[in-house]
């Protein structure tokens, strides 16, 4: 079931970036991190229609600051040299936010 609602809210949130398209939460981490590897708001947003649900590892599960909807944990090897971290909380049926988006730890 978990990897079904993994599958959907997917689907889901790419739907939502190609319509809307998606910026970072602008914490230091993230920042840093696309200005190290030289990556803007088009190269987020490919990379994030990249995801698979087999790169999901954590989710969906409630935001634990209280924020409403789910959050979805993702690991991806879209670049040669880093494994990305990224973290996206799903409000269903519009809000996507971009939470974490930095080298994996």
């Amino acid at each position: 079931m978990e990897i079904e609602f993994r599958r959907i809210f997917l689907k889901n949130i790419k739907k939502i970036i190609i319509n809307n398209g998606c910026i970072p939460t602008p914490r230091a981490k993230n920042v840093d991190f696309m200005r190290k590897y030289f990556l803007d708001d088009k190269d987020l947003r490919e990379i994030i229609l990249d995801l698979s649900p087999s790169d999901c590892i954590g989710g969906p599960e409630p935001d634990r600051d209280g924020y409403p909807g789910h959050i979805l944990k993702f690991k991806s090897s879209y670049l040669d040299e880093v494994i990305i971290y990224i973290k996206i909380r799903y409000n269903p049926p519009e809000q996507v936010i971009i939470i974490s988006f930095h080298e994996d730890e």
